[in-house]
């Protein structure tokens, strides 16, 4: 070993140790450690056999960072489960020792590091200018987390925390070079600045084949607000980039079709899921996402992301009358392409993202409520699950809480076409609370994102029939007649989910009232 962060792999006892991934390989299984874990590991392994005391431990895995042993303690644990009980010996009072011997590893940059895919990135540490020395944990503070909440997404390939932070001061080197090295098809880096009390975080993606920047985004705020909001920001960032990064791979060449290779099924469920959840909701991104969606699982039955895509799709044709097919049985198809995602799966947000929808759109509100929930444990960076969890509570009689989920949603990722639904969600709450005002502009801002979702004009006729608007009320129910499903008060009811709880019943009586009285026949 030439270092605690080297890149290259390694062998010890029956594992294949990848520090550039933080995963652990026996030839038939594949473990992911955490950065920290993969970290102590190195450290340990680069000592070959010898003891390492417990403070250099701290020091070396833990820099900058106030921890407790305890934290050392739970680290060593967890090799003890993976590697065996007897992997790790303790030295009392004094520290640990790996009793595995590491095989001698290649020194990095003599060969060439396998390409990890057109999905991989590697986040560089970031710059630092006029950062106090009271704030630079901040620098690895947000890499930590930057890198961990874009690897809770399964579609993307990280690099590991401990080899991104071999590169902490080398920024003589070209982004093509460090990609070179990592096998990584993009590369992030930034810069931490403080301007006065405020400081910048400024983030941008590199393709590394080209050399060209292909994002970037920019978050302030105030230096002292670090504490509260820095997991929040890192959320943001990971949002942005996910989203970005699988764009980019949306718009390669489609892939020579047919052919049973699996690379071709991702790239066409990729492209899939940005047209799902980077494009407004029409009929027409619906029905090409579907398509992509169906090659993707004729090439490769137990890919879950295609399923997820097919799910959403099945929803969205049931929930706005899109094709020939009844609306039960697409929901039906919905869920079952929703709950085949998530067996296949358990660890990819996004389809128990679309299994809480299919289930809300069934009534099935407390089973809708965990799925979104579970969603945002897996990934605290999932956005649209904020936004649609705002509606359900609200929808289960919690309307108050429904302003911090969107708000939550919409620092997150501001820009991002589902934001649509955090609007509806905050015009369904404004109804429930009796605040016309407020639902009438929230429906509005969403029809602003999204002219063709019908589901905000609902809303809108209903706010504005109450504030007396009674001209607008009838506009947006013509227009729900002759541009949506939407066409009777009956087909509001088949449409949106059934009422079964005392609040929802309550909601949709109101709503049903207001639209009759706007001319809905």
């Amino acid at each position: 070993m030439t270092s605690p962060s080297d890149t290259s792999a390694f062998a010890l006892g029956p594992w294949r140790v990848d520090p550039q991934l933080d995963t652990l390989h026996d030839g038939q299984h594949s473990v992911k450690l955490e950065p920290r874990t993969m970290r102590l590991l190195c450290v340990l392994a680069q000592a070959q056999g010898g003891l390492v005391r417990t403070e250099t431990l701290l020091d070396t895995v833990w820099p900058q960072v106030v921890v407790t042993p305890g934290s050392l303690y739970e680290a060593v644990a967890q090799l003890r489960k993976i590697l065996g009980p007897d992997a790790i010996a303790t030295v009392p009072r004094k520290g640990y020792r790996l009793a595995l011997l590491a095989a001698p590893s290649t020194p990095v940059g003599m060969v060439a590091a396998p390409a990890l895919g057109p999905h991989a990135l590697a986040v560089l540490p970031l710059r630092a200018r006029q950062l106090p020395d009271s704030h630079a944990f901040i620098r690895e503070s947000l890499l930590d987390e930057l890198i961990a909440e874009l690897s809770r997404h399964p579609q993307l390939v990280v690099v590991a925390l401990g080899t991104m932070l071999s590169y902490a001061g080398q920024e003589h080197l070209s982004p093509q070079q460090i990609g070179r090295e990592l096998g990584a098809a993009y590369l992030v880096d930034g810069l931490l600045e403080l301007r006065g009390d405020t400081l910048r975080v400024r983030v941008q993606m590199v393709s590394t084949a080209q050399g060209t920047q292909s994002w970037v985004d920019a978050v302030e705020l105030p230096l002292a607000a670090w504490w509260d909001t820095g997991a929040l920001v890192a959320g943001r960032l990971a949002r942005a980039l996910n989203l970005e990064l699988l764009d980019q791979a949306a718009r390669a060449p489609a892939p020579a079709l047919p052919g049973p290779d699996a690379s071709q099924a991702q790239a066409l469920a990729s492209r899939a899921w940005i047209a799902l959840f980077a494009r407004p909701e029409t009929r027409e991104v619906t029905a090409q996402a579907q398509a992509w969606a169906e090659q993707a699982i004729a090439l490769a039955p137990a890919l879950p992301l295609a399923s997820t895509c097919l799910a959403f799709c099945h929803w969205r044709q049931a929930q706005f009358g899109w094709g020939a097919v009844a609306a039960a049985a697409q929901r039906a198809l919905a869920l079952q392409h929703a709950e085949q995602a998530v067996a296949l799966d358990p660890r990819e947000p996004d389809a128990h993202y679309v299994l809480g929808l299919v289930a809300y759109s069934l009534g099935q509100a407390a089973r809708a409520e965990e799925s979104l929930r579970h969603c945002m444990r897996l990934s605290g960076s999932h956005a649209p699950a904020h936004g649609l969890l705002a509606l359900i509570r609200t929808r289960r009689g919690h309307p108050q809480e429904a302003a911090a989920l969107c708000a939550r949603a919409f620092a997150l990722s501001p820009r991002e076409p589902l934001r649509v639904v955090w609007h509806l969600a905050l015009a369904w709450a404004g109804l429930a609370l009796h605040d016309y005002a407020a639902a009438l502009e929230a429906s509005q801002q969403a029809m602003a994102v999204n002219p063709d979702f019908g589901t905000a004009y609902l809303t809108g006729a209903a706010a504005a029939q109450q504030l007396g608007a009674t001209e607008e009320a009838r506009a947006w129910v013509a227009f729900l007649r002759q541009r949506t499903a939407f066409t009777s008060l009956q087909a509001v009811r088949e449409r949106l989910p059934p009422a079964r709880e005392a609040a929802h019943r309550e909601q949709m009586d109101q709503l049903l009232r207001l639209l009759a009285a706007a001319g809905m026949p």
